[in-house]
């Protein structure tokens, strides 16, 4: 069996998912459940799709690293009582992210409110280096 170079072997590594890349990461509680919102850095941040969190709310959360603004991790919640994603709560957080995973990581534990239906959303990201 042919022996690759260490430089061909960490490049096969990265070409099949198996090299670790910083990631966001948010907890969100609604009604009694729980979910876990990944995100990894991304050049095209308007191509991240939400994720539908109960019935009433859709969560987004976008890791940026663009050569014009740099590096930022967005956090956007939107209320969905019409059927229609309409923004209740936008977050940016910009580097250093703080990788502390407990006391509620970067965030802080926040809580967002959906007007019409008095539901509420709460969160929390961390920073996974």
């Amino acid at each position: 069996m042919p022996r690759l170079a260490p430089s061909l072997l960490l490049a096969a590594l990265a070409a099949t998912g198996t090299a670790h890349a910083e990631t966001a990461r948010c907890h969100v509680v609604y009604g009694g459940e729980e979910w876990t919102v990944d995100a990894a850095p991304t050049t095209t941040p308007y191509q991240v799709a939400g994720r539908k969190i109960g019935r009433y709310f859709e969560f987004k959360l976008v890791y940026a690293d663009l050569p014009t603004t740099g590096r930022f991790i967005r956090v956007y919640t939107y209320g969905m009582t019409t059927g229609d994603p309409v923004l209740i709560h936008q977050a940016t957080h910009r580097p250093p992210f703080d990788g502390r995973a407990d006391a509620y990581g970067f965030t802080g534990f926040q809580s967002v409110y959906e007007p019409s239906k008095s539901s509420e959303l709460q969160y929390w990201c961390q920073y996974l280096p």
